[in-house]
């Protein structure tokens, strides 16, 4: 593809530098003006010695470097010869209407895509024209839709209908009319591997399709099957410039002719058309735009756009052209803003490459405004007077004095991947932390790859093996120097507390995310709340993206949005044993890599640490899951062995081992559990249908092949890995590409395992959790074979001569040559093989098993410049319904903006428990009109403290109080008793039982009541009977309580003594603890539960070095109301002054 872009301002530099990261064939680029001074503010490319020269020719050698391949052209002027040997036009430069007629006309008559673009303050307005003739081949890029049949029946002699299901852990989005391939259906082979042009009519049943076909007499539908949507080329007939203009089109058309992109102000698309076409109009009339602020130039406009409407030169059905909006339309129509520019271009290139007939064009017209960013009052004149800078634009709008709070903002922008590349570029362009005061750290911990290439433009090929901190540092001030950065290269989490400490947090002005996980946007959304500061937050996912402004007390927070929900997931009992699909695979190949490198040598650690406690453990859990307790043991047994007598022979061992485990074992103990003529019958004993089926596909057991390529690579990364956790071989370091090169190796491979005998099979029970109607499985002999591998355990653990050091493995997707996405690629291919499912490839793999967040080009410019008028809004302190939620889809053209919502508020409400409906009531328990009588309904009132509090409130006290002081204080000055108090020090992953999903689990410790401290030598004598020694703890007023004191003397009659009190273990905590002193004693108990394995992640660390703590509501003390005696449900966060 070859593209010509007329004009390199903001718009145009930003098309054309996705588009040269996105890899098309060829870029013209005209633009014969000279460089002025707020070119600066726009073209990242310009820089002050540029200053006079053609921008052309100075942009075109910056711009070949973001891709050596896609040729960079300058040409002088725009002729019909060069416009006819182009793919496409895009015009980003204002222009006469009639000239842009006469191009688009050019362009429709010799099958040259043509496209405009004009950005107007915080507006833009994009054309887009393929011609008649455009094909569309993939309408939204989207995953094809799959679903699974569970029925066929003949309903006609020439239609089937087939009732399908979604795959467990997928959208249950129905099939909508279109084609679609049929396969792997059983009983109907003829059904098989054909595309049909699929129906649903309305009035059949959900969950139904129509398929055209003749279903024969000997043919019977039996089970199994696949719908698979298939993409096919459609016409896309495009109007023209000229007719769009007199006709924009419908924002409520299915599909819509004109691009909604405003749900709060409707119909405001056709005011900005009518603005735009009569500004255009001013252009021809007068060879210029018109001047900012001007009110005859606004008047003129108003003028002409009232006279297009009255000739109907612009025919829209029942409009009414609004003044006010023309005039705020005009005011900065030759204003061009960076933020709206980065936008703009990224639209703007993403619909340059759907001429190619990929994904679904702009109807013509796109109309976008952002009135919301403007301040409440326009800028005095002084304010926005030019002073030959790079910010005169900028100050046009906002005024020098919202610059200055730009310039000297402090910020934190957390990784520098897609998302942080293009936000560096858009804050050098605004000066943003450009002032004496001002700063923006940003860290990323991850260093450039070459892939990093084509979307993160900050990079070139000598960044390879940089840190991205510091290369998109360097690039940024090249940009504008007097950007105060700091570059650093720390994974934001517990682990680098020391350094993003209280007082970092506290001295920021704001956070902005560049993120590409949600653990890590829950941690930095979690601070935010912690210490009160805004947070912008945006996320791309292929041509998809999202904006979320979060701020103190206007807003909810990133975790109580929506956009911070990941999805139900695939329930656990399809992971372990049913998947039907291959996402399924990889999910289980993922939690497998999870198990062996980072589970299994930690469960070794806690057994070396403590043999008893674990075979305790151990044998606990197989009371109610015996697989899963046998599978540890058997695991760890295999691990020990080759910890016992480390070498790669015994790696390669481990790893042949687990193939059999994971493959064969685990295989077998399901058929033995359900064979294949397996019935499912209720509990009352009535056949419900065969076990087996189309979301349960029996499976087939692996035989170890050495000519199968995915056999061998799953023994050669799973003995490279744990040749790194037992400490064989060093883990791999950035960019050493011969890291192990030795190891991958077939024939070096083969050699060993052809020396090897494959585990001996032992049967073991399969969990039945979540499997609906399971028959009880036998768990066997479980104990005895779990007792015999405790001692042989213990065998191996006697002849360590030292605790070893296991490195714990931390999964990284980006790595090609780690063997991260080669053990999980080929474990899920083996798990595929298993179950006669397609398998993957070492990309899909990578996406899917990295949870890798897509990122382009086009899409991260667009949601960034979204981000930058979000800032805008935070700086000018907008209030709640200014800040915006956005949704863009630039794949089908999807525009949502609402407003963010207000904090959750939490308030006092009676709850209302009414009777059992299954338990009989008395004829009088309902009046006269059927209703439930009052009496027969219990109220209970749950309290909220304080009143209509949300997330963002806190109650502060001091640590000096002791924890007798800090109950009164909750006493005295809120009113409140304290009850219980379960310090949570950290969290621990776990399956719930009911739902089967994975869910995070609180570890706690109590804190109140306090331990009592009892006297021991206010104790009577033990030689006493029991009424005596009642009667003495009774009389004496000290031995209070006196039915402790009375336990405590129990406990020494039995124990035949008294104990000497210096050899009492005093409790760590008691009244007089300060609250600091349980803050350290929680840092030690989280240590030592992280240690043990009790949890995986500890919330409290490194307290010494704090100035506050803050207690979240959901994790603060239990608390009554003093004077009611009603129980608090909800109490906000506590804040403790260290």
């Amino acid at each position: 593809m070859k593209v010509l872009i007329y004009g390199l301002r903001g718009v145009g530099i930003e098309t054309a530098k996705n588009l040269t990261l996105q890899g098309v064939g060829a870029i013209t680029i005209i633009d014969n003006n000279p460089v002025v001074v707020s070119d600066l503010g726009l073209n990242f490319f310009l820089h002050e010695q540029d200053i006079g020269s053609t921008r052309a020719t100075v942009v075109k050698p910056r711009l070949q470097e973001l891709n050596p391949i896609c040729l960079i052209n300058v040409a002088d002027k725009l002729t019909n010869d060069i416009i006819l040997s182009h793919s496409a036009l895009v015009i980003t430069l204002p222009l006469p209407i009639s000239k842009l007629i006469e191009l688009d006309e050019l362009c429709r008559s010799n099958g040259v895509s043509f496209l405009n673009a004009y950005s107007s303050g915080v507006s833009t307005t994009i054309f887009v024209d393929h011609g008649d003739n455009h094909i569309v081949n993939d309408k939204d890029g989207e995953k094809p839709l799959q679903k699974l049949i569970v029925d066929v029946k003949s309903i006609s002699d020439t239609e089937l209908l087939i009732r399908y299901e979604s795959p467990e852990g997928q959208p249950a989005n129905a099939i909508i009319d279109g084609c679609y391939e049929i396969t792997e259906v059983g009983g109907i082979e003829r059904l098989n591997g054909y595309v049909y042009d699929i129906k649903h009519p309305d009035s059949d049943p959900v969950k139904t399709i129509r398929v055209p076909f003749k279903l024969e007499s000997s043919e019977t539908y039996l089970s199994g099957g696949l719908v698979t949507e298939k993409k096919v080329p459609a016409k896309y007939p495009m109007e023209s410039l000229v007719s769009k203009i007199k006709s924009p089109g419908s924002t409520y058309a299915f599909p819509q002719t004109l691009v909604l992109t405003d749900l709060i102000n409707f119909g405001s698309e056709y005011q900005q058309h009518v603005a735009y076409i009569a500004t255009l109009t001013f252009y021809e009339k007068f060879d210029r735009l018109p001047y900012p602020h001007n009110d005859n130039d606004s008047n003129e406009v108003l003028t002409i756009a009232k006279s297009l409407v009255t000739d109907k030169s612009i025919d829209i059905d029942d409009f009414e052209i609004d003044d006010k909006y023309i005039h705020r339309y005009v005011r900065h129509a030759s204003v061009e803003l960076q933020a709206i520019s980065a936008f703009t271009g990224g639209v703007l290139s993403q619909e340059v490459v759907k001429c190619t007939g990929k994904l679904t064009p702009i109807p013509g017209f796109f109309h976008f405004s952002s009135y919301e960013s403007l301040p409440d009052e326009i800028p005095a004149e002084e304010d926005r007077i030019v002073k030959s800078s790079r910010y005169d634009e900028l100050a046009q709008i906002y005024g020098w004095k919202f610059i200055e709070k730009l310039k000297n903002s402090k910020y934190f922008m957390v990784g520098c991947g897609a998302l942080g590349c293009e936000f560096l570029k858009n804050f050098a362009l605004i000066g943003f932390c450009c002032g004496s005061n001002g700063k923006l750290v940003v860290t990323d911990p991850d260093r450039i790859e070459l892939s990093n290439l084509s979307r993160q433009f900050l990079f070139r090929e000598h960044n390879v093996g940089q840190p991205k901190s510091r290369a998109g540092t360097i690039m940024a001030k090249v940009m504008n120097k007097d950007l105060n950065i700091e570059p650093l290269e720390l994974l934001v989490g517990p682990k680098s507390e020391d350094t993003f400490n209280d007082d970092f947090w506290s001295n920021l002005d704001g956070i902005c995310n560049a993120l590409d996980n949600i653990e890590a946007r829950f941690y930095v959304d979690n601070k935010c709340v912690k210490y009160e500061k805004s947070l912008l937050e945006s996320g791309t996912m292929g041509t998809g993206a999202n904006v979320d402004t979060i701020v103190p007390f206007k807003t909810r927070t990133y975790q109580e949005g929506g956009n911070a929900a990941e999805g139900g997931g695939v329930p656990m009992c399809t992971l372990r044993n049913f998947p039907h699909i291959t996402d399924h695979c990889i999910e289980w190949s993922r939690d497998q890599f999870e198990y062996l490198f980072v589970k299994l040598p930690k469960i070794s650690e806690a057994y070396i640490l403590n043999p008893s406690k674990f075979e305790n453990d151990t044998k606990i859990k197989a009371g109610t899951e015996p697989g899963v307790a046998y599978f540890d043991v058997h695991s760890l047994y295999s691990f020990m062995r080759a910890v016992s007598n480390p070498s790669i022979g015994s790696c390669v061992q481990l790893a042949y081992d687990f193939f059999h485990y994971l493959f064969r074992d685990r295989i077998l103990d399901l058929q033995a559990a359900f064979p294949q003529d397996s019935r499912i019958v209720d509990k009352n004993g009535v056949d419900k249908g065969p076990f087996w089926g189309e979301k349960r596909r029996y499976p087939e057991v692996a035989v170890f092949n050495k000519l199968e390529q995915v056999h061998l690579d799953f023994v050669i990364s799973a003995t490279s890995l744990f040749a790194v956790t037992i400490g064989l071989v060093p883990p791999k370091k950035e960019n050493d590409d011969n890291w192990l090169s030795e190891f991958r190796s077939n024939d070096w491979i083969i050699k060993i395992i052809e020396g090897l005998t494959p585990p001996v099979y032992i049967q073991a029970p399969i969990s039945t959790e979540g499997i609906e109607n399971a028959p009880e499985i036998s768990k066997g002999n479980v104990e005895s074979t779990l007792n015999n591998l405790f001692k042989e355990l213990g065998h191996l653990s006697s002849q360590l001569t030292n605790t070893p050091k296991f490195e714990i493995a931390d999964f990284e997707k980006d790595d090609d040559l780690n063997f991260h996405i080669l053990f999980t690629t080929a474990t899920a291919n083996l798990r595929c093989d298993n179950y006669i499912i397609k398998r993957t490839d070492f990309h899909s793999c990578k996406v899917i098993a990295g949870r890798i967040i897509a990122a382009l080009a086009t899409t991260t410019a667009a949601v960034c410049g979204l981000v930058i008028l979000e800032l805008f809004k935070v700086l000018l302190d907008k209030p709640t319904d200014a800040l915006m939620n956005r949704q863009i889809g630039l794949a089908s053209n999807t525009y949502t903006s609402f407003t963010q919502e207000p904090p959750k508020k939490f308030n006092t409400h009676v709850e209302l428990t009414y009777p059992d409906p299954q338990e009989p009531l008395p004829s009088d328990a309902f009046d006269s009109l059927g209703r439930l009588k009052d009496e027969y309904i219990i109220k209970t009132t749950k309290r909220a403290y304080p009143e209509s509090h949300s997330i963002w409130d806190k109650i502060s006290c001091n640590s000096s109080l002791t924890l007798k002081q800090f109950a009164e204080w909750l006493r005295d000055d809120h009113k409140l008793k304290l009850n219980k108090w379960d310090f949570v020090v950290g969290y621990k992953n776990e399956v719930d039982s009911e739902t089967k999903n994975k869910i995070t689990k609180p570890f706690s410790t109590p804190v109140y009541p306090p331990k009592v401290v009892l006297d021991y030598s206010l104790l009577p004598s033990i030689d006493l009977t029991l009424p005596q020694a009642t009667t003495a703890i009774m009389r004496n007023q000290k031995c209070k309580p006196t039915q402790q004191y009375l336990a405590l003397w129990k406990e020494c009659k039995q124990l035949g003594l008294i104990p000497d009190a210096a050899t009492i273990t005093i409790p760590k905590i008691t009244e007089n603890t300060t609250l600091k002193e349980i803050l350290q004693h929680m840092c030690e108990l989280a240590d030592s539960a992280l240690a043990e394995g009790q949890i995986e992640t500890k919330v409290i660390s490194d307290i010494n070095s704090r100035k506050i703590w803050v207690i979240p509501g959901n994790e603060a003390p239990v608390c009554s109301d003093y004077e009611t005696g009603e129980d608090i449900e909800s109490i906000c966060s506590i804040k403790i002054i260290i």
